[in-house]
């Protein structure tokens, strides 16, 4: 198990770094609980269900990632096309600001709760950045680069709600999730993922 002694390594070097358990998550491409599997019981018992999917051959050089943003714009548009692309902080970033480019929308950025979360959830709340384009009374799509549990969707989804917003998709490099949507916001990604 090679390769989950590398992810155990890696997420306990990303916490003596200074990232919260949620930016761990958001950092290797898991679901929170696996993060804290993998600072806190790694190898006592058995670890959650999840997939790891390595994204740096895309997302280390922009011309793939381009290519990805274009495949994601074309399967948006063929829905509709959204006044504003809502980016999920961070790694969804790159990828909204080119689908929102290839759009010709505006773009905006949302930190998910996920990224301040270390263990206590209660008081954390997510937020729009107020340096980038608003999501009230806009029609708006998600992009982040991969759906794990779908939490982080339904938060964004819940807050360009909240003021007014409609979303009409969500657009994933990747869905862990394997599903056509979340509570009714279309699902639309380049890869799924199917367990047997």
């Amino acid at each position: 198990m090679k390769k989950l002694d590398e992810l155990i390594d890696k997420a306990r070097h990303l916490k003596e770094k200074g990232l919260t358990t949620g930016e761990i998550a958001d950092e290797l491409n898991i679901s929170r609980e696996t993060a804290l599997w993998l600072l806190t019981k790694a190898k006592t018992e058995r670890p959650p269900s999840d997939v790891y999917v390595e994204m740096k051959n895309i997302s280390s050089l922009p011309f793939r990632l381009r290519n990805m943003a274009r495949i994601l714009s074309s399967m948006i548009s063929a829905i509709d096309v959204p006044e504003v692309v809502a980016g999920v902080a961070t790694s969804g970033i790159p990828i909204a600001t080119m689908v929102a480019e290839e759009l010709d929308s505006q773009l905006a950025v949302y930190y998910p709760k996920k990224l301040k979360w270390d263990g206590e959830e209660n008081h954390v709340r997510g937020t729009f950045s107020e340096n980038f384009a608003g999501v009230t009374n806009r029609k708006c799509v998600i992009v982040d680069d991969i759906i794990t549990t779908g939490t982080t969707i339904l938060e964004v989804s819940e807050s360009i709600r909240r003021r007014g917003g409609t979303v009409i998709a969500s657009a994933v490099l990747v869905d862990k999730r394997s599903q056509d949507d979340i509570e009714g916001i279309p699902v639309l990604s380049v890869l799924k993922v199917f367990r047997l």
